[in-house]
């Protein structure tokens, strides 16, 4: 999630980059030009935040998936932008894909007759 809101900041700089460089093509005072032209420039800066936003839809959507599906389970989950999946901590603080996870989020798999959890190599 936080790379979504590093790709925003960097729009948002983008934005008022261009606007700073027509200002001093221009000739023209940086301030007094996004005064007089406030809408204009809201409405460029809610523009590129809107297509950052529709350019990572897939990740919003799966980061917020995964979140509740760390709640249901009462576990930390975490969702890989690099991967595209969603993960979960272990018990010793690693994160793993959920969907090839065979046991509990506190590390008990079930089976009692050795003490070998064989994911997790305890």
């Amino acid at each position: 999630m936080w790379l979504f809101w590093l790709y925003e900041f960097l729009g948002l700089v983008a934005v008022i980059v261009l606007i700073f460089a027509y200002c001093r093509f221009r000739k023209q005072g940086f301030w007094s030009f996004v005064w007089h032209q406030l809408k204009w420039v809201s409405l460029a800066v809610v523009a590129i935040w809107l297509i950052i936003a529709i350019l990572c839809w897939n990740h919003l959507y799966s980061a917020t998936q995964c979140y509740f599906r760390g709640v249901s389970m009462k576990a930390n989950t975490k969702y890989s932008i690099y991967l595209g999946e969603c993960q979960i901590e272990t018990p010793r603080g690693a994160y793993i894909p959920i969907n090839k996870t065979r046991s509990l989020p506190d590390g008990h798999n079930g089976n009692d007759t050795d003490n070998v959890d064989e994911y997790f190599g305890n």
